[in-house]
């Protein structure tokens, strides 16, 4: 994440791309480890086709479907990060227009916003993540980070803009 103050009433905050790349990378290469190991491709018997293999496999032990759909719950994840590798994602504070854009499509104006919030979801890491809390309820997620400094520095900057106050949520 880059921010930048092109003028004292814009906010414009950049996620990197190489992040992204490198996070759907991960992935993909955990996932095709997951399943070359789980399907245990290395022992495919000569003259079967690794899928006639899998499907041997999958109707003895049906237990592992369980473990064959798991990692899909990571495809929208990769498909988001491939999506902000390629087209980029900014979201623009603009003080003199009243408006939050994202990738320079309006997502909302400063009379709808009610509040910054910031959550912290404690665990094995506890991870901070900054939400612009709108007055029909909604929430427009700006950036999760497991550094609480970096997360109240861009909170503090934001609220300047919007002129709102920001609320710790534990």
């Amino acid at each position: 994440m880059r921010v930048s103050k092109p003028s004292p009433q814009i906010l414009v905050i950049t996620e990197s791309r190489l992040s992204h790349i490198g996070s759907m990378a991960l992935l993909i290469v955990f996932n095709a480890f997951w399943y070359y190991t789980l399907m245990r491709l290395e022992k495919v018997p000569e003259g079967v086709r690794p899928f006639d293999h899998l499907l041997d496999r999958l109707s003895a032990e049906p237990f592992l479907w369980l473990f064959v759909l798991a990692p899909a719950l990571s495809v929208p994840k990769i498909f988001n990060s491939l999506w902000i590798a390629v087209v980029g994602e900014e979201i623009t504070f603009n003080g003199m227009t009243r408006t939050v854009l994202k990738n320079q499509k309006r997502l909302a104006g400063f009379d709808d916003i009610a509040y910054l919030q910031i959550r912290t979801i404690k665990g094995e890491d506890t991870e901070h993540i900054l939400t612009v809390r709108l007055l029909r309820g909604d929430e427009i997620e700006i950036h999760t980070s497991s550094n609480a400094s970096e997360i109240i520095a861009l909170a503090d900057d934001i609220a300047d803009i919007l002129d709102v106050r920001v609320v710790r949520k534990e």
